[in-house]
């Protein structure tokens, strides 16, 4: 109804129809019954709002009737005030008022009434000649009732007691990416994506809840249809489910330190065959951000002002090797695929080929896949389940070497001769460039093809023994082959010494894996609700590679055989096993209290002979408050529980045969096979093992507003560490379980329907926070540089990802020379801080930390009738990034044979004594080491990016259901359209180490959609 008229102009009509003899109403700010009051001495009318704000009001016929009613809670029985009653077919309505009750007149006996209130299923009711309706409206709890897959369970977002959070495969993939796992990025809360690499073939870091182990994998447990498994192809994902704390992680026990992805494909429904086409396609382009190249004006002037003698005829000279490296790129995307069946047989069969073009040209993805999903009842308790899946990738870098080029090579060198072929820089007479390279004549001869297939066969057995109590075993068959092929082609500088080069690598996995289940479901009294299971699992992995280099090689031959004298030969075997027990128990009360327990035991071949099998566990308890009927009278609560959970996880991503003593046999003496001692034995190395406390709440208001916060702490102990031994020991290191590492934050995720009717508002907000810190250290030591980088220092109480390099001091407004930090300690062990210019000098110390205060994502979702705008922003903030890119392209003279980075907005370079400056003076040859690592480098890598941008528009069903045709949608959008950052580099993206080197650009895209539903 419409309540301020004031904007508004009413006419009363007899018959809606004779506008021109309808009498105008002077209604200013009068409420809609005051207007009617002065037409009518009683407000028996309808009315119909018409374009340009015509409110046209007509008297009831004599066929017309009134209906009269209350609307109540179909649950608490309470009365509804502000219910909306609208006539179908009709602008007419009413609304409910405080008690509950309403009023509406209805053009006949045959009228459909709709009743529509915020956080209630909407319900339609037939007048059927009724002068009284009375309804119960349900409360819309399907945001509760929603399935969460916990890989060997499901349960509901109502019933669930552990920190997980699922995402549905249509909001993974508004963004255009390769794979599931640069979808995820800012989509979960807790969840860090880095990209270190905007090619298309790159793969990111996940990180789950912080980096947890010193030197072991810190990638999440992958399960997929309730198995362990690999990614699969994007276009046949169902959800993704990440599970977080020990209550929902620990079944997965010794895999799940880092945190579990659980993937479900899409499977068959029942009914009538759906056919979905969908395809997306576009262009991708080269962003730069800050950075930018000098020109040859600009470089030449700066080295000539330094006292270099250059030819002046150079200085107008600006090859663009920018331009010749990048390209616009095209990608697409296009997917087909059936499910269906009835209720004994369901299918699902789906297709993709995925094409992306690098932006760096002769970079690139290829990839078919296929997959067919099926499920039947052989009886009502016996069923069947089968998955067949086949994806071949083609990768390739057939750059030569142009990333690299793009940055260092000079503009005053010619890329063509004069016929316009690319130049062979060693057969030249001129070329400024220190490395002598041209990409665009190696690109020619040269390339670098990585070919990956998989085979993938899943079939799972299911049979009901009693009501309450069933079996399953569900068996996977893997096979993964890669094959990498790259040459050096004998006119290339890449070739030339060997006089050719062809290289050969080729990589075979199989796994199988048996995961068997008995489970039990029983409730007592219709209160008491138990459900639990006992699981044994079993996976193998045998795991094979050769490799082979020759040299001597024909140009344009690309056969191993080719070959006249060989290089280099390798080959490797590893044989895996994992086994495993657990048990689950689950206990409700009314579905008010919840209990849940785990445990489980698992053995390794990775691990020594005294120490193969860990025992982990876990306890969860949750209470459902929004049950208890003193919160059910609080009508703006529709949710609110209240959870907590303790257990371990382990880790067991370490090399294999690190623990047994064995030696190297990869030598020889004298043309004999040869062997040395090599892995030191140690029986007792055992797994690493996560501690992980967690305590959070749901909150659920007017079932527009869903709020979860989750409180947590994770202790990595007895972590996997190659502690290094003296040379007189014969070995280099021994592989001990020392160490500990402590995360704890906050996550928060925010689900909100800001406005509902025609028009629709929604947001999905989430953010973590995550703190770090060393704990132990082998040894008793306080401290030890990162093995696997001498960036950082492992300090207990530091931040394991933290920067120990020397500390910039600025630069001396005297001189114009570098200056950093030097700290002393005197007997006394006072500390004093001076500055010095010698590099040397300098002290190393901690400067920053790579790891985020704070990440997350918010998605918002404006649709009003067929159209639907998006709308998702990711955020990274209160990390330092070392911008090891200015090492060379800052380098103040060092390499003044390289092209140079352009000043950023704010920088300047010192010239005159008394100058201010934040570079230090360009002097050829370099300015005291002013390039070498240093905080000088270290940069904000905070960052805001506008992720995705998609319109879309479905058309009118009227127009589809004359070709038969259920649903077609179409759409365009773009990737990456804008970045707020302070970061002088091409881009503030990274992965958990920070580092931002020579880096592959991400692209800004822009693509078309089109979607058909048959």
């Amino acid at each position: 109804m419409i309540e301020n008229t004031s904007n508004y102009r009413f006419f009363y009509n007899e018959n809606f129809a004779d506008l021109d003899k309808a009498v105008s109403i002077d209604v200013k700010n009068k409420k809609l019954n005051d207007v009617l009051g002065q037409l009518f001495s009683s407000a028996n009318v309808t009315y119909r709002v018409l374009e340009n704000n015509l409110v046209v009001i007509t008297p009831v016929n004599n066929q017309q009737m009134k209906i009269t009613g209350r609307v109540t809670d179909a649950g608490t029985h309470e009365p509804l005030p502000g219910v909306t009653i609208a006539i179908e077919g009709t602008s007419a309505g009413a609304v409910t008022d405080a008690s509950g009750h309403f009023s509406v007149q209805v053009p006949s006996g045959n009228a459909t009434l709709v009743f529509s209130f915020v956080g209630y299923v909407q319900q339609k009711v037939p007048v059927n000649n009724r002068t009284e309706i009375n309804v119960k409206l349900d409360a819309d709890t399907k945001k509760l009732e929603e399935v969460v897959v916990m890989g060997y369970t499901t349960t509901t977002v109502k019933n669930l007691t552990g920190a997980a959070q699922s995402v549905g495969g249509a909001k993974l993939k508004d963004v255009q990416a390769t794979s599931v796992d640069k979808m995820l990025q800012g989509k979960i809360s807790g969840v860090f994506v880095g990209n270190s690499s905007g090619d298309p073939a790159a793969t990111p870091t996940i990180r789950i809840r912080g980096n947890g182990t010193l030197t072991a994998g810190n990638a999440p447990l992958v399960v997929v249809d309730g198995i362990i498994g690999g990614l699969p192809n994007p276009s046949d994902i169902e959800t993704v489910t990440v599970l977080k704390d020990a209550a929902a992680t620990t079944l997965y026990g010794a895999r799940a330190a880092n945190g579990v992805m659980v993937i479900t494909t899409k499977r068959g429904k029942a009914g009538k065959t759906q056919v979905n086409f969908r395809t997306n396609v576009g262009t991708a382009q080269l962003n730069t951000g800050h950075f930018h190249l000098m020109n040859g004006t600009q470089l030449y002037d700066l080295q000539t002002a330094a006292g270099r003698k250059l030819d002046p005829s150079i200085r107008d000279i600006n090859t663009n090797w920018q331009k010749l490296a990048f390209q616009n790129a095209s990608n697409q995307n296009y997917e087909l695929s059936a499910r269906g069946g009835n209720e004994k047989t369901k299918f699902y069969l789906g297709g993709n080929y995925y094409k992306e073009d690098g932006i760096l040209k002769g970079t690139g993805v290829e990839r078919f896949s296929a997959r067919l999903n099926l499920d039947h009842n052989i009886t009502e308790k016996l069923r069947v389940s089968a998955n067949f899946a086949a994806v071949q990738q083609r990768d390739q870098d057939n750059s030569g070497g142009s990333l690299y080029q793009y940055y260092t090579n000079l503009p005053w060198d010619k890329p063509y001769d004069g016929q316009g072929n690319p130049i062979n820089p060693i057969n030249t007479d001129v070329w400024y460039g220190r490395d002598m390279t041209n990409f665009l004549y190696d690109q020619q001869y040269n390339y670098d093809k990585h070919t990956r297939q998989s085979l993938e066969g899943l079939l799972k057995l299911e049979y009901d023994i009693t009501k309450w109590l069933s079996f399953s075993t569900t068996n996977r068959a893997q096979y993964y082959h890669d094959r990498n092929e790259s040459n050096g082609d004998v006119r290339t500088s890449a070739g030339a010494d060997d006089r050719g080069n062809l290289y050969n690598y080729y990589l075979d996995t199989t796994v199988y894996i048996s995961s068997n289940l008995l489970k039990a479901r029983y409730t007592v009294n219709k209160v008491h609700n138990i459900d639990g299971l006992v699981g044994a699992e079993f996976q193998q992995i045998n795991w094979g590679n050769i490799n082979a280099k020759g040299k001597g090689i024909l140009a344009g031959k690309d056969v191993l055989g080719a070959t006249s004298s060989p290089m280099s030969i390798g080959g490797t075997k590893i044989d895996r096993v994992f086994n495993s027990y657990f048990i689950q128990a689950n206990y409700n009360y009314n579905y008010k209290y919840y209990f849940t327990s785990s445990f489980r035991r698992d053995g390794s071949s990775k691990f020594g002979a005294n120490q193969q099998y860990g025992n982990f566990y876990a306890f969860g308890v949750s209470w459902a408050a929004s049950e208890e009927n003193f919160i059910k009278s609080i009508k703006a609560i529709t949710n609110l529980k209240v959870r907590a959970s303790y257990g371990t996880t382990g880790n067991a991503e370490i090399g294999d045969y690190a623990a047994i003593g064995a030696y190297a046999i990869n030598t020889q003496y004298n043309g004999f096979p040869g062997a040395y001692p090599s892995i030191y034995n140690v029986p007792s190395l055992s797994w690493e093992k996560a501690y992980n406390t967690n305590i959070g709440f749901d909150l659920g208001l007017f079932n527009r507003i869903n709020l979860s916060v989750d409180l947590y702490q994770k202790d990595n102990k007895d972590l996997l560490f190659n502690v290094p031994l003296p040379g007189t020991a014969g070995y280099n290191y021994i592989s001990q379980n020392v160490g500990g590492v402590r995360n704890k934050g906050i996550e928060i995720n925010l689900s909100t329907d800001n406005l509902v009717g025609e028009f629709k508002w929604s947001t999905d907000f989430n953010i973590g926070f995550n703190k770090n810190s060393v704990r132990d250290l082998y040894g008793g030591k306080n401290y030890i540089i990162d093995p696997l980088s001498s960036s950082f220092i492992l300090q207990k109480g530091q931040d394991m990802r933290s920067f120990y390099m020397r500390k910039w001091a600025g630069v001396d407004p005297n001189n114009g020379n570098p200056t950093w930090e030097k700290v002393t300690t005197d007997a006394d062990g006072k500390k004093t801080v001076t500055t010095t210019s010698n590099y040397n000098d300098a002290t190393l110390q901690i400067v920053g930390s790579a790891t985020p205060k704070f990440f997350g994502g918010m998605r918002n979702v404006w649709s009003y009738k067929n159209f639907q705008l998006s709308a998702f922003l990711a955020f990274v903030s209160g990390n330092d990034v070392y911008n090891s890119t200015r090492e060379l392209m800052d380098n103040d003279g060092a390499y003044y044979t390289y092209n140079l980075m352009q000043l950023d907005k704010g920088w300047n370079r010192w010239q005159n004594p008394g100058d201010n400056a934040t570079h230090p003076k360009y002097v050829i040859g370099g300015n005291k080491n002013a390039h070498k690592p240093s905080s000088r480098f270290l940069e904000d890598g905070s960052y805001l990016r506008l992720r995705n941008v998609n319109l879309s528009y479905s058309l009118p069903k009227q127009w589809l259901d004359r070709v038969k045709v259920n649903n077609v949608r179409v759409s365009v959008g773009g990737d990456n359209l804008w970045t707020l950052t302070k970061f002088s580099g091409i881009d503030p993206e990274v992965d958990d180490r920070g580092i931002n080197g020579t880096k592959y650009p991400f692209s800004t895209k822009w693509f078309a959609g089109l979607e058909i539903n048959f």
